[in-house]
């Protein structure tokens, strides 16, 4: 298996908007074309793909404000936003591989000085929660309390890179 993540080229291909979750987690994640639309007017939000070999497998959003709509996050903070894997492709590891490479070179691909990544993860979604905690996301004790689908645990993933 070949993992690349790449970020999203105008226009939007249909492969892209295709990618979806099972019914059960829409709540939790939306529907992929409106998050896309929504997203492309903001200038700090970035667009991603997720590839196994050369197949569209999973979509995420790198938020360069996430510090300026997450009161506890600090300063120069990215929120890593609508993480999924396509319900075609989930049970393989790929979220787990993709998590960590994310981990690993979101702020290289940000072109930005090395720092914490954040994410919210609806206190309902324990599959989700134990996952990012297996890549090194650590609870950080708060909840967002504005989420559609109800609290969410807020959680952190400290950059290891000199700062």
């Amino acid at each position: 298996m070949t993992l690349v993540i790449r970020k999203v080229e105008i226009p939007v291909t249909e492969e892209l908007v295709n990618l979806s979750v099972d019914e059960s987690q829409l709540p939790f994640v939306g529907i992929t074309s409106e998050i896309v639309h929504a997203s492309l007017s903001k200038p700090l939000e970035t667009q991603w793909v997720i590839y196994s070999n050369e197949i569209a497998v999973g979509f995420f959003l790198l938020d360069q404000e996430y510090a300026n709509t997450m009161k506890d996050a600090p300063a120069g903070s990215v929120g890593l936003r609508a993480y999924f894997i396509d319900q075609r492709y989930q049970g393989l590891g790929l979220a787990k591989s993709s998590l960590s490479l994310i981990t690993e070179e979101f702020d290289s691909w940000l072109s930005i000085a090395p720092c914490d990544l954040y994410l919210t993860v609806n206190c309902k979604n324990t599959i989700a929660y134990q996952l990012y905690q297996k890549v090194g996301f650590v609870d950080t004790g708060e909840l967002y309390l504005g989420g559609a689908a109800g609290p969410q645990h807020i959680m952190c993933f400290k950059s290891k890179k000199p700062r």
